[in-house]
């Protein structure tokens, strides 16, 4: 057993869970560089202990967790263990529900009592806001700057290794990027080698054994936002595919009273469930002699309740005869007793064996598939194989998300929401929707679900750009690095700073400041170098910056594109960096100068509106303006309670109340939320002692 609490001292994070007193959570490391947020761990697992909800993307600000959880199972038959048992079948792996590094899976630390380590190619980027770093501490334990380490361009590798039961030895390596490009997946880069070591030691148990009949299946329970279970597909197991993935997608909601698909939320006109989420396999070893991808792979592929007890928990200390129910599985998926769920009969590889997919069958609600329970997962299975000691077998796969922008999903909501949403382009509604026409009244909900189901066409997109990734052995044109970013708000503008760090890339051509407010997405509002007319410069002021209202910024670096290669979406062209790296998370405003006297002091709005946009995203916000610089406000109602008392201490002329400032709504001390009336604000100098009351009205 590994030493655990030594590892606390070392890594970044140690998660210590304990299942039945035998199940032990990984370390892990986040990877927040693109439009994905993924956490790897150690021991490889993305189970309910150490992995669960351990993916999220941008559409929905990183709030929806699109991985419920995931594992996998190696099996092999006719295995002798290190005392002489003979076993008809052995399967080893983490499961959906929890790993087990005592006598299952077991992450091996280095020399320095490391079991996982992230490599970046560059020092990431340092983001400030007013003087407080919001990025990443970097580095910590475990964290290291090493371009040459990490294969190809990506910008951040993991790297960990985990010894099995059965004496084969895994080598896991991830990979992502911040190149728009390639921001939305990570690729998962996995070898197993017949060590022949089963447990943490260096000693080898079983040194001259091979592993027949090796199979590797890969298990996703993917999450679904909104109301509905989510749908499964397949793609790939059919003659003629160009890709090889399962992914999901939202479903509408069998007991849902209108249209729910895609997320749109009851007083809210955001498409807030839109994403499709899959695992893409990439790379399949033809045999350990035979390195070529063999697009025959996964042979075997699936879809079943994810309450399978012979699947969900890891299977060391299982029964002969329940290891013979997992291995039938992986050999031959749902097609056998007890589960005899029909295989697809033609257009599939020759002698593979594919259930068929989820959403074709005929249903119009996941829980209306005849084994469901709670919720599904899917299953795909590469072998068999023969490893004799010392060979090794490669697998590569990766975890993709696609979606409709996240403008769309606003502006399309509102469409729907006022009844006026238009299609105009091919049917592409998946079989439930499309096989299913009574599910719709109106034609303003069918132009919704197609402009939601256009997130499959996103997914694949990007599932096409991994493979790519794959294919170029991860050396892609990728632009200059980003720089750092350090915004400051002022009196007349906003100041965004940034450093030189970008120009120290060969191809570097320039620089583009982007913002947006709440109400607003990204736009570019500078840009210098290239062909811009603007010298390379590091600094902006935003002028038209409006007071009292919040923003976000980012800054990238592009290239001239000159010795650019052909990106996977297009020709060659100038790349530029990715957004997320080093975008602000707090939101700045413009400071405003000391009042001149108390006389100056307002509040703006007055009367407050609850129900209108007094401050994009931040409705429920009061500003006081024209304070001194430092000053205690005390808000009293009409009849003399005093409900909220702030501190106004930033030697600026203006305090907020309520909005993003405090993360809440105008409440009072007790956390109450105000009620409509007459306020009345006294408002303190706190160096001359002098005050004024300024009364104002709320209308809720």
């Amino acid at each position: 057993m590994k030493n655990l609490n030594y590892k606390n001292l070392l890594l970044l994070v140690l998660v210590f869970t304990v299942w039945d007193l035998s199940l032990q959570a990984g370390t892990f490391k986040w990877s927040r560089i693109g439009n994905i947020e993924v956490k790897v761990v150690d021991n490889t697992d993305q189970d309910q202990l150490a992995g669960s909800r351990s993916a999220y993307y941008y559409y929905d600000e990183y709030w929806t967790p699109l991985l419920y959880n995931a594992g996998w199972h190696l099996g092999v038959t006719d295995w002798t263990d290190e005392n002489g048992n003979l076993w008809a079948h052995r399967v080893v792996g983490p499961a959906t529900a929890g790993a087990n590094e005592i006598n299952n899976t077991f992450p091996i630390p280095d020399d320095d009592g490391l079991t996982l380590k992230r490599y970046v190619r560059h020092e990431p980027p340092v983001v400030r806001v007013n003087g407080e770093i919001l990025s990443d501490a970097f580095p910590l334990t475990g964290d290291y700057v090493d371009p040459d380490y990490i294969p190809g361009t990506a910008d951040m590798m993991f790297e960990s290794k985990v010894n099995t039961i059965i004496g084969l030895t895994l080598d896991q390596r991830a990979y992502v990027w911040s190149s728009p490009d390639y921001d939305d997946f990570i690729i998962y880069d996995w070898t197993f080698t017949n060590t022949g070591n089963v447990d943490m030691d260096d000693e080898i148990e079983l040194g001259n054994q091979t592993l027949t009949d090796l199979y590797f299946m890969r298990m996703n329970h993917f999450y679904s936002p909104g109301r509905g279970e989510p749908w499964y597909s397949t793609y790939g197991e059919r003659l003629g595919d160009s890709l090889r993935i399962m992914y999901g997608y939202p479903a509408r909601g069998s007991t849902s009273e209108y249209d729910d698909y895609g997320g749109p939320d009851a007083g809210s006109d955001f498409l807030s469930a839109a994403t499709h989420v899959g695992e893409a396999i990439l790379h399949v070893d033809t045999s350990p002699s035979d390195n070529t991808d063999n697009w025959t792979q996964p042979a075997i592929t699936g879809v079943n309740t994810v309450e399978l007890k012979h699947l969900k928990f890891e299977a060391a200390n299982y029964s002969p005869g329940d290891l013979a129910k997992v291995y039938d599985v992986l050999e031959n998926g749902f097609g056998n007793a007890p589960y005899n769920l029909p295989y697809q009969s033609t257009n599939v590889h020759p002698g593979t064996k594919h259930g068929e997919r989820m959403d074709e069958q005929g249903y119009k609600f996941p829980a209306d598939m005849p084994w469901w329970l709670w919720r599904a997962v899917t299953h795909a299975s590469m072998g068999p194989y023969d490893l004799a000691p010392g060979e090794s077998i490669r697998f590569v796969f990766a975890l993709v998300v696609g979606s409709i922008s996240p403008e769309l999903g606003e502006s399309i909501g509102e469409e729907w929401a006022q009844g006026t949403a238009t299609w105009s382009g091919l049917d592409n509604l998946p079989p439930p929707f499309s096989d299913n026409p009574d599910l719709y009244d109106n034609d303003n909900d069918k132009a919704k679900d197609h402009w939601v189901s256009t997130g499959k066409d996103s997914l694949f997109r990007n599932t096409w750009a991994a493979q790519v990734a794959v294919s170029n052995d991860y050396d892609l044109p990728v632009p200059p690095r980003p720089p750092s970013v350090d915004v400051i708000g002022r009196p007349d503008f906003i100041e965004v700073n940034w450093g030189s760090e970008s120009e120290l890339d060969s191809d570097f051509y320039g620089y583009r400041v982007y913002r947006r407010d709440a109400d607003n997405p990204f736009a570019r509002v500078f840009a210098c170098g290239g062909v811009t007319g603007t010298p390379v410069t590091h600094q902006y002021q935003d002028t038209t910056a409006i007071p009292g209202v919040g923003y976000y910024y980012y800054v990238t670096a592009f290239d001239d594109g000159l010795s650019n290669t052909a990106s996977p979406h297009g020709g060659i062209r100038s790349l530029e960096s990715g957004w997320n790296i080093n975008r602000t998370t707090a939101a700045v405003y413009r400071t405003e100068p000391p009042g001149e006297s108390l006389d100056d002091i307002r509040v703006v709005p007055n009367p407050l509106n609850l129900s209108g946009n007094n401050w994009p995203g931040e409705e429920e916000k009061i500003v006081f303006k024209g304070l001194p610089a430092k000053a205690t406000i005390k808000v009293y109602t009409e009849s003399g309670d005093l409900v909220k008392v702030l501190d106004h201490t930033d030697e600026s002329g203006a305090e907020h109340w309520g909005g993003n400032v405090e993360n809440l709504h105008t409440v009072t001390e007790s956390g109450q939320r105000l009620a409509s009336g007459l306020y009345i604000a006294l408002v303190t100098d706190d160096d001359s002692g002098e005050s004024t009351m300024v009364k104002f009205v709320i209308v809720r």
